[in-house]
């Protein structure tokens, strides 16, 4: 009779872990949509800490929507005063990308538990990468408005390549208790975009898909540069083609540093740079797959 019990018991412990995980998946998955929505339709402002790498700065962040248009200001303080650097353009959070329905091939969506940030509960979720080729992804966001409090990058090793936490945050009240859905271009869109002739990749990292095909202008009568955008749904990489005698992206990038890595590569004379917060492992993987069509 025991072993019946133990039995029924199993039973009963699978048939309910085999309909929680399909649930929480669920919840995370709306609970990650209002966070997106909320950066960037919520009135807000704080200080927050952000590292990358061996770097820590700490910043003064202001976001307000006003007739559908988002103004956002950024202030690196030194010590707790300004440091003069306002609209700072390597951190924004109006600049989260949009997650895509692809992004579930790629990867599994988990709650956590709680966590108290900047005086506030918040509620983990965690995209957890199917394979090596990406970082995983956590987040702890404030269930109610769908501010997102604390957000991490962890690498395979567990170790946190990127962070940002709110030390202090003020979210003004609007008239109406929903976070208010605001239409915006994001990042990446959500079809592939038509590859180009010239230049295909032979394969990619499964999840990842051309979303942008761009032509950036040249520097002081410098040749234009090509950027190639891809996207997995919830990260992406910027492929940068120069033509052959052209200065090449790394001139101005500088090295990789935290989650942010750089992969430079030549391909029938051009210089091939590529740019993204992915495993360095994942950018070579992708610089192999480019060739250049004649």
């Amino acid at each position: 009779m025991p072993t019946i019990k133990h039995s029924v018991s199993l039973a009963v412990l699978v048939a309910v872990l085999a309909w929680s995980a399909p649930s929480m998946a669920n919840e995370a998955g709306d609970l990650l949509a209002k966070m997106r929505n909320a950066v960037h339709a919520l009135n807000y402002s704080g200080t927050l800490v952000y590292s990358q790498g061996n770097e820590l700065s700490n910043y003064q962040i202001s976001h307000t929507l006003e007739n559908g248009t988002e103004k956002e200001s950024v202030v690196r303080l030194a010590q707790g005063t300004e440091a003069g650097d306002e609209n700072v353009e390597s951190f924004s959070l109006a600049k989260l990308q949009q997650v895509q329905p692809q992004a579930e091939d790629v990867y599994t969506l988990d709650l956590g538990g709680q966590e108290f940030v900047a005086n506030r509960s918040c509620q983990i979720v965690v995209a957890r990468p199917r394979d090596g080729m990406r970082y995983l992804q956590r987040y702890c966001i404030e269930p109610d408005s769908g501010m997102l409090l604390k957000y991490s990058l962890v690498d395979r090793s567990h170790r946190s390549v990127e962070q940002l936490m709110f030390t202090a945050l003020d979210i003004v009240a609007t008239t109406s208790d929903a976070v208010p859905p605001i239409q915006q271009a994001p990042v990446a869109a959500p079809a592939a975009a038509m590859p180009s002739k010239d230049w295909i990749f032979t394969s990619l990292p499964v999840g990842f898909q051309q979303v942008q095909d761009l032509q950036q202008d040249g520097v002081n009568g410098k040749a234009p540069v090509r950027q190639i955008i891809l996207s997995d749904g919830m990260t992406s990489v910027s492929v940068f083609i120069a033509p052959p005698g052209a200065l090449g992206m790394l001139d101005s990038m500088g090295l990789s540093s935290g989650a942010m890595n750089i992969y430079a590569s030549e391909v029938d004379q051009y210089q091939i740079t590529l740019v993204g917060e992915v495993p360095v492992a994942t950018l070579k993987s992708i610089s192999d797959a480019l060739q250049h069509v004649h």
